[in-house]
């Protein structure tokens, strides 16, 4: 399967710089992927933000009242919709999404969709985006392509550690059953009593990186930073052979 192309555009996006470079991008991995794919998704949080924001008048009042009866035509070929993370789930056709007031929240939302082309991505404020930058090793609009980091948590022990869980439980579901939580509760709890240092601002990338669906993966970045947070090394003597699985942490095995 091709991974989608993601793009940031690190432009104030309250200038009509920002939407004009952002439908640029999508245009272009649209021609790119080639494959039929036309249909470039305007992604917002909610509707007040495509009708009364500065994005409204980026649009033009005919072109906001015409979205929100079905897509237009862009000047370049291919179609703009126009959708909110309430409106709007899953694409029926392979598509471009141009994520508007990008932050955390929204582009963890378009991880977690399918049959997607490319993400471009304009921040809600500087910086807003830079996790996901790092998750994914996005091109930067004005800078030079920089290679995807190999693992996001520098810490190789840690990383056979998480692998042991990610290799184990069922990645669509996450810590859902009580027995996958309890697993990566004792993997987080070992490491944590062996000194490892808190990795949760890396968990959740590298968790959704690896195949799991942004909102489990957050859960497991919640629990590590909840062990990480004890005022004293978690207890292992109810854990099983503690030891013996650090141990073969160590070794890779």
């Amino acid at each position: 399967m091709t991974k989608p192309i993601r793009i940031l555009v690190p432009v104030n996006s309250q200038e009509a710089e920002a939407l004009q470079l952002a439908l640029g991008y999508a245009h272009k991995i649209c021609e790119k992927v080639g494959q039929g794919v036309e249909d470039v998704i305007l992604l917002v949080h909610t509707k007040h933000q495509l009708d009364h924001t500065s994005l409204s008048q980026f649009l033009g009042p005919r072109n906001v009242k015409a979205l929100a009866k079905g897509p237009i035509a862009l000047s370049g070929g291919g179609r703009l919709h126009a959708a909110t993370m309430k409106s709007w789930r899953y694409p029926p056709r392979k598509s471009v999404v141009v994520v508007y007031y990008a932050e955390p929240k929204i582009l963890d939302y378009v991880d977690g969709l399918n049959n997607i082309a490319g993400v471009v991505a304009v921040p809600d404020i500087p910086g807003g985006a830079d996790d996901w930058v790092a998750r994914w090793g996005a091109a930067v609009h004005g800078q030079a392509q920089q290679a995807p980091r190999p693992t996001l948590i520098d810490d190789a022990v840690f990383v056979r550690a998480l692998e042991t869980l990610s290799s184990v439980i069922n990645l669509s579901k996450g810590l859902g059953h009580p027995r996958d939580k309890g697993m990566a509760n004792e993997i987080l709890s070992i490491l944590r009593t062996k000194g490892h240092a808190d990795q949760s601002g890396n968990i959740k990338s590298w968790a959704i990186r690896r195949g799991w669906r942004p909102e489990h993966a957050s859960g497991l970045e919640a629990l590590a930073r909840k062990i990480w947070a004890l005022k004293a090394k978690p207890n292992l003597s109810g854990i099983h052979d503690p030891e013996g699985r650090y141990q073969r942490w160590q070794a890779g095995t």
